[in-house]
């Protein structure tokens, strides 16, 4: 078993943030279990471990499950916080368990397994948006508005092309959808007014760049930004509006936050919004919830988390009138064409039936065929009715 082939595959599937803190969890395990950091220390881990599975006795075969719980009690004991701790533990479960080499987790302590809600992240609100987005630029608004309107994580975020994009040309708010890579959830998020107006003029932009690319927010090659440069942007943007963070960290996931936040604080509801974000629901909620409309819903978020004042327009009443008419002309111009196309049908028939009406009538009482008869006897009638020309 070779450990570096773990250390490449977190980083080829993983986020890069993601892998970095996956990294240095068994960076972390390694030293203090072996005494140094590096993929044969790793595979000499990962033989230990088979070979105590192999055990007769059950010590032998829980042997890593307590120098886990060993692990993680001397990472608390030296002031890492109840978070950073269970993330370490969930990073070198995954090391195991990619080698098939699992950790029974239930006889682990729930202790080693727990997290508490953290407080780390800055709690943005939409007076801070709205300073943070006065002093951006064109595509730093325009992120901003986006980031606000869909509640991506920057994995998925940071990835998206100009290909992804719906057409921008509809009645906002428009919905946008896309395939989030953590969770594989469709998202049900949509683009607000305010959004596709700076939208339009941020892409007239990208085809002006000399080095074309097919993401949005590219780099100063044709790759898309990396998670740390959007980091670095974000910091500066704060700084730069004036926003006082104390110790709590401004990153990308305070907009998906933000969104989640508003969605209870209007009413909205916390379901809604993760449909719109593309985080897993309940399985027992899919059923009620899969065909949802969430446009109307979205419509009270954007206004309550309104940055420019660019809001969807509501049409007057005198305007409805008129496209109201103008639907009603166009069904009776269908209708007389349908109308029009039944008459030439009822030509074509009453042609039929003169010129050999006769000889289907004889068919047809041969063949006992009373449905025909009585569809002929009818059109004979109407046409003895009928004026002639």
């Amino acid at each position: 078993m070779n450990a570096q082939e773990y250390l490449d595959y977190i980083f080829e599937s993983k986020s890069k943030n993601t892998a970095k803190t996956y990294k240095n969890a068994l960076k972390n395990f390694a030293i203090w279990y072996k005494g140094e950091f590096s993929a044969k220390a790793l595979s000499q881990i990962l033989g230990e471990r088979k070979q105590s599975l192999e055990g007769t006795t059950v010590k032998e075969r829980r042997k890593f499950e307590r120098i886990i719980e060993k692990w993680h009690r001397s990472q608390t004991e030296n002031g890492i916080s109840v978070n950073t701790a269970r993330s370490r533990y969930v990073a070198v479960v995954q090391f195991f368990k990619y080698f098939d080499l699992d950790l029974k987790v239930s006889i682990i302590p729930s202790e080693v397994r727990k997290s508490v809600i953290s407080e780390r992240d800055y709690p943005l609100t939409v007076e801070e948006l709205r300073q943070m987005y006065k002093v951006a630029d064109l595509r730093g608004r325009t992120i901003l508005l986006m980031a606000k309107d869909l509640g991506l994580r920057l994995s998925d975020f940071r990835m998206l092309k100009a290909e992804d994009l719906p057409s921008l040309d509809r009645e906002p708010p428009i919905l946008f959808r896309v395939e989030t890579h953590k969770e594989h959830v469709q998202t049900k998020g949509y683009l607000s007014a305010e959004t596709i107006q700076i939208l339009k003029t941020y892409l007239s932009t990208l085809k002006k760049r000399k080095k074309l690319s097919l993401f949005l927010w590219p780099s100063n090659g044709s790759h898309p930004l990396d998670e740390d440069s959007f980091g670095v942007w974000l910091k500066k943007l704060a700084e730069k509006a004036g926003i006082k963070t104390g110790n709590q960290r401004m990153t990308f996931h305070c907009f998906r936050r933000l969104l989640m936040r508003a969605a209870i604080e209007t009413g909205v509801g916390l379901t809604a919004a993760k449909l719109m974000v593309g985080k897993a629901v309940a399985k027992s909620d899919e059923t009620y919830i899969a065909k949802a409309k969430l446009d109307e819903a979205f419509k009270k978020l954007s206004k309550y988390l309104n940055v420019t004042g660019v809001e969807e327009e509501k049409k007057p009443l005198q305007d409805l009138i008129v496209q109201q008419e103008k639907e009603i002309s166009n069904l009776r111009k269908r209708m007389d064409v349908v109308i029009g196309q039944m008459n030439e049908y009822e030509e074509t028939f009453d042609l039929v039936t003169k010129e050999f009406g006769n000889m289907i009538i004889v068919l047809a009482e041969r063949l006992g065929d009373e449905a025909t008869l009585k569809i002929m006897r009818e059109a004979r009638q109407r046409l003895e009715k009928k004026p002639s020309a």
